[in-house]
């Protein structure tokens, strides 16, 4: 482990110190890594420390064993291992490993500990390249269904532009692994599917459709619980589709998909089985495809159906995420289930109409609501500054269930004032610190911070700088509502 690691997890483990007791000093956080050991670690309940080490990177749990060597006990057990994730964003990024390394490192972890998961996930850089290749992707597969003998969630993450006849292709590592692994495992066996193309180059009918076919040959679909098929970036107007096949996956709790394959009768009996999370895509294939929502999806019926069988208040969460598309107020329609409301990568800007109607429509059933932006920054952006403040404070009375606010866009710092001060649910607010232009009545920046702290119901509040991942949602599977703000995702 070289300095850079050794520091690295020296602090990480000073930070975790930190926040077990009040007590300890800023000196005593930056001694040896033993004496740490010893006067910390040590007191800890094991299965404490196994679920601090199960929200470290795999890498990580590693250094610690090696800055802390009492810590093998933990590591070689399945406190420490419930989930394993081949996350490959730090390597790269912030230790600039090989990709050949990457995999042999995975492969070494997978045999070495792969019988304690309980839960994997797998992202797939590629499915091109021969089973014998030492550094591919298709090992991992293989090592998983040798190695993990008590796992019960397997999650793939795909890689760009696969297709069905990359699919078929390489079936000898790919699909033949996956049904061995569910063999093994029996009925209580789940697979998570992700980031599927839903149409090929021209029709649907040799994208997901073929797909959930091929599954179905194999005796999979029975399996699936959670799939996400909302990645389509070569769209035909002509093949929008119904994709009525769904119904046949029983076992689905969580579905991704473009809003333009699902209606009333989908929904309905999908819901009414296990589907409990319904993340709906309208994007610019949606505008091309001409999609009325409220001709298709009736969500009063499907509301109260739900309710009539399951006597829940929240049997099902539904998720919007409009990307990459113009929008205004007019495209809103009511939904009584609408959990979240996702804007992302817009190709027009946020008025004032639109923050209204947002409140009006969603305001007793909404949770989270956010602004993202990427290239298209400069295009999106929040409009009629003379009324945001007005239109704020709008959405934090109306809102009354709206619990996290989120903003890669430019703006006031009295607008989020307005926000929060208004509001008696919101508790999580993320903006950037480049973006928020301070009022007259905010500086110096301290005073805001101060002010966004006190309505918030917080010790203390802090803003994000650029670089950082923004998206941190507690208790949110933020990798499904901001997918195309994940590098990898």
């Amino acid at each position: 482990m070289n300095e850079v690691s050794e520091t690295r997890i020296i602090v990480l483990h000073a930070s975790l110190v930190k926040k077990r007791s009040k007590s300890i000093t800023k000196n005593e956080a930056y001694k040896p890594r033993h004496a740490l050991s010893e006067t910390r670690f040590d007191h800890m309940p094991d299965v404490v420390i196994g679920k601090i080490m199960s929200y470290l990177h795999w890498l990580e749990r590693e250094w610690l064993v090696l800055a802390i060597p009492s810590m093998a006990r933990i590591i070689n057990s399945p406190l420490a291992w419930e989930n394993f994730e081949n996350d490959r964003t730090y390597p790269i990024d912030v230790l600039h490993m090989y990709y050949s390394v990457i995999v042999t490192r995975e492969l070494i972890v997978i045999q070495r500990y792969g019988r304690y998961f309980q839960s994997c996930s797998i992202w797939l850089h590629s499915l091109v390249g021969a089973e014998e290749c030492g550094d591919s992707d298709c090992l991992l597969l293989k090592a998983i269904t040798e190695n993990c003998t008590n796992l019960k969630l397997l999650s793939i993450m795909h890689p760009p532009d696969v297709t069905l006849t990359d699919f078929k292709s390489t079936s000898s590592y790919y699909m033949k692994h996956i049904k061995s692994l569910a063999a093994k495992r029996g009925e209580s066996f789940r697979l998570c599917l992700s980031r599927l193309f839903y149409s090929s180059v021209n029709t649907i009918a040799t994208g997901i459709v073929s797909y959930l076919l091929y599954l179905q040959e194999n005796d999979l679909l029975r399996h699936i619980s959670c799939l996400d098929f909302s990645h389509g970036l070569v769209f035909d107007a002509q093949c929008a589709s119904y994709m009525f096949g769904l119904v046949n996956c029983e076992n689905i709790s969580i579905l991704k998909c473009p809003i333009h394959s699902v209606n009333t009768t989908i929904v309905l009996s999908m819901a009414k089985k296990k589907l409990k999370q319904l993340y709906l895509v309208n994007d610019d294939h949606t505008q091309e495809a001409g999609f009325l929502e409220k001709m298709y999806l009736d969500w009063e019926k499907i509301s109260k159906e739900l309710a009539r069988k399951k006597k829940k208040k929240r049997f099902l969460m539904v998720h919007y995420i409009f990307r990459n598309r113009a929008m205004s107020h007019e495209d809103l329609h009511p939904n009584p289930l609408l959990h979240s409301l996702i804007f992302d990568n817009l190709s027009s800007n946020i008025s004032a109409k639109l923050l209204r109607r947002i409140a009006d429509q969603y305001g007793s059933t909404l949770r989270i609501l956010a602004f993202c932006s990427n290239y298209w920054e400069f295009l999106m952006h929040f409009a009629d500054l003379g009324e945001i403040n007005e239109s704020f404070k709008y959405l934090g009375r109306n809102c009354v269930q709206l619990t996290a606010f989120l903003s890669c866009l430019s703006l006031p710092s009295s607008a989020l004032v307005c926000l929060v001060m208004s509001s008696r649910s919101v508790s999580t607010v993320r903006v950037f610190k480049e973006n928020v232009r301070l009022a007259t009545a905010d500086k110096p920046e301290g005073v805001f911070l101060l002010k966004m702290a006190r309505a918030l119901g917080l010790r203390k509040w802090d803003m994000v700088k650029k670089g950082a991942n923004i998206f941190k949602i507690p208790n949110v599977d933020c990798r499904l509502l901001f997918a195309t703000c994940f590098n990898e995702f």
